[in-house]
């Protein structure tokens, strides 16, 4: 199965519209999701900040940890880990305009997670 990866932007909105951002890339471009450990820190500090986003944060680290998400060792910048990694897989999830900007100028497959659920 072709993977892709997703950033935290793509996560965070997917589940702040009620999008489960994980079965819906499954499901809907049949890829498996794999996000950086860099994801899984920047969900950490969000989870334990007083953003209006830690609640959804709290609950993608556990999707990701009931689902067996694929994380890859990393410790750099997620956006730089992305640009440099990208091209080993199939796509990138991200909602980031500038991210995905910069993706696309590259020639990368990229995905947004939209307010309905779908991936465009």
């Amino acid at each position: 199965m072709d993977r892709i990866i997703l950033d935290t932007s793509s996560i965070l909105f997917g589940l702040s519209n009620r999008v489960d951002v994980f079965k819906g890339i499954k499901e809907n471009l049949d890829m498996a999701p794999v996000i950086s450990k860099g994801v899984v820190k920047e969900l950490t500090l969000i989870s334990r900040s007083r953003k209006s986003s830690s609640k959804h944060a709290k609950v993608a680290l556990a999707m990701i940890k009931s689902y067996g998400i694929d994380i890859v060792d990393n410790e750099e910048y997620v956006d730089k880990w992305i640009l440099r990694s990208a091209r080993r897989f199939s796509g990138v999830c991200t909602n980031d305009i500038k991210l995905k900007r910069e993706l696309r100028s590259r020639g990368i497959a990229t995905y947004s997670v939209s307010r309905d659920g779908s991936f465009r």
